[in-house]
């Protein structure tokens, strides 16, 4: 063990302390993963926990400017590493619960510390409270029960998006890439049916179905078809062999009738509660992002959960 002199009052262990550090760093990581539910990335939350032990390694032999810094820096860093997300309000929100978890777990630890008087207190000198700086406790802890409360009011809300909210699975045929895996938001108000087979219309965001298109689907969405009244001809002229793949489903506009691009999958898995099944439907490719903080990537149509959307 190294041991490290700070100002000639406290003799630490270094190891120990990356490793108590560390530990900790690590546990509330996949604490504020698992809470906002983002999948927990050993990896991920192993490069989180390395880059906490920065302010000790600072702490021990450097100046209390750099401390400071470090601990105000260092927690941005941490989370946008170990937790997986393109989302900046998710980040902002893993931050919340980052710092929350860190404070009161921090304190508990802090307090509990002290009040066993464990290694004799909490160090070589007493702890005191100074009367002009009183007012610290009170604001931190106005601060703490505002940050607490928004982060429960999310959670509430998260538990209300999991009952309408679907993980879907859809296999357009191209092997090189793959199948898509997203989340889906039942939508009450989707009556769209692809005009050929009937089937219920899945909608879903343009770019995250691009990614999994075979290369003459990805080559049709980058034509104009939106200026053609009647795109049904260009379809053919194109590529007739897509005819039996794509489909324009007709929707009204607020001033006109307009089209969505339609591809009928090979394969749709609906999960519910863990229990799978497929369902017969056609997507529907839109351009917009249809959730601002990225819970949801596509609207399911209300039969796709009953009994009658299965394949």
């Amino acid at each position: 063990m190294e041991r490290v002199h700070q100002m000639g009052v406290a003799e630490t262990y270094l190891d120990l302390d990356i490793l108590i550090n560390g530990g900790m760093d690590a546990l509330i990581l996949t604490l504020t993963s698992r809470l906002i539910r983002l999948p927990v990335q050993p990896g991920r939350i192993l490069l989180g926990a390395l880059l906490g032990e920065i302010p000790v390694l600072i702490a021990c032999y450097s100046t209390s400017q750099w401390i400071t810094v470090s601990k105000w820096v260092i927690p941005f860093l941490m989370v946008r590493a170990a937790l997986r997300t393109r989302r900046l309000i998710t980040y902002l929100k893993a931050l919340a619960g980052f710092w929350l978890l860190s404070t009161g777990l921090g304190g508990f630890v802090y307090a509990s510390w002290g009040w066993v008087q464990f290694d004799n207190g909490l160090g070589s000198a007493p702890f005191s409270l100074a009367l002009y700086n009183l007012w610290v406790l009170p604001l931190v802890a106005l601060m703490w029960w505002f940050l607490q409360h928004q982060w429960l009011r999310w959670q509430e809300r998260n538990s209300v998006l999991e009952q309408i909210i679907y993980d879907l699975e859809i296999d357009f045929g191209c092997q090189e890439r793959g199948v898509v895996c997203i989340k889906a938001l039942l939508d009450t108000g989707n009556h769209l049916r692809d005009p050929l087979t009937g089937f219920p219309v899945i909608l879903l965001e343009e770019e995250v179905a691009a990614a999994s298109l075979p290369d003459n689907m990805r080559s049709f969405l980058n034509i104009p078809w939106k200026d053609y009244e009647d795109p049904w001809p260009l379809l053919w002229g194109v590529d007739p062999s897509l005819v039996k793949q794509l489909v324009f489903i007709p929707f009204q506009a607020i001033d006109r009738q307009s089209w969505l691009l339609g591809i009928r999958p090979e394969r749709v898995t609906c999960f519910d509660k863990k229990v799978s099944r497929r369902i017969k439907a056609t997507v529907a490719l839109v351009k917009q992002v249809l959730s601002s903080e990225g819970e949801y990537q596509a609207l399911i149509h209300p039969e796709h959960v009953q009994k009658g959307g299965e394949g």
